[in-house]
């Protein structure tokens, strides 16, 4: 089974890291949708790009730059806001691992994301992707939370990496994968997810090679693939 992996929500349809992108991937049936989360500057993780334009004609601002209720004027169209996860987590009932993919630049924004999946009774059940540094303190805080790294480098990560950061997972750019190099990720016991597939055939040449997962920002291309994949195994494995 390919996991499927919506690159900020349904970006086709809405603005990547708002509330209607994330609705529409997941009815879209992706399996995962990653978000990016920074802090505000009055220390509140929101889902936002490192740099949002508070004004017309302004120049981008950090993030860290403006408090919650400066980014909340950002966009006129509430339901397109800059959300808070917190917002995010309330689309689930407690107890519902919600099916993200939370994407944390800087240390402080993974562990107040982390902090509020604790709060929620989800320690070490929702994925991390990010920065090297993010990963490193989410790995201090736990042995257990499941971790992604981004590897775009010849061969695999070096030894005092996988010591480290311990990941379950290696995001590689699809232009980087072929079967050979799927298999040697494969036999060091990582699994693969294939960065920002796009295009049609190439996301079933990938299911096709084995990864493990596919992040895309074209999501109903994607689950049409794997649903048709998961209904012909159950099909296959029932057959005579």
């Amino acid at each position: 089974m390919t996991l499927s992996i919506a690159l900020s929500g349904d970006t086709a349809h809405s603005p990547g890291n708002t509330l209607p992108a994330l609705r529409s991937a997941w009815r879209a049936g992706a399996d995962l949708v990653k978000v990016d989360v920074h802090l505000s500057a009055d220390g509140y993780p929101v889902l936002v790009g490192e740099r949002v334009t508070a004004a017309p004609g302004a120049a981008p601002r950090p993030v860290a730059d403006l408090t919650l209720a400066e980014l909340a004027a950002v966009r006129d169209d509430v339901d397109r806001r800059v959300p808070t996860l917190m917002e995010v987590l309330g689309e689930f009932r407690p107890g519902i691992v919600p099916p993200l993919l939370i994407d944390a630049a800087t240390p402080d924004a993974a562990l107040a994301a982390d902090a509020l999946l604790r709060e929620r009774g989800l320690a070490d059940r929702v994925p991390f992707t990010g920065s090297a540094e993010a990963l490193g303190a989410l790995r201090s805080r736990s042995a257990e939370t499941p971790l992604l790294i981004p590897w775009d480098r010849p061969g695999l990560p070096p030894e005092d990496v996988a010591r480290n950061l311990r990941p379950s997972c290696l995001a590689v750019r699809h232009t980087l994968l072929n079967r050979e190099r799927i298999g040697e990720i494969h036999r060091f016991g990582y699994r693969v997810a294939a960065w920002n597939v796009n295009d049609f055939p190439e996301m079933a040449r990938h299911m096709g090679m084995g990864v493990d997962a596919i992040a895309t920002e074209r999501i109903e291309d994607l689950t049409s693939l794997t649903k048709d994949a998961d209904r012909g195994g159950r099909q296959t494995a029932g057959s005579p």
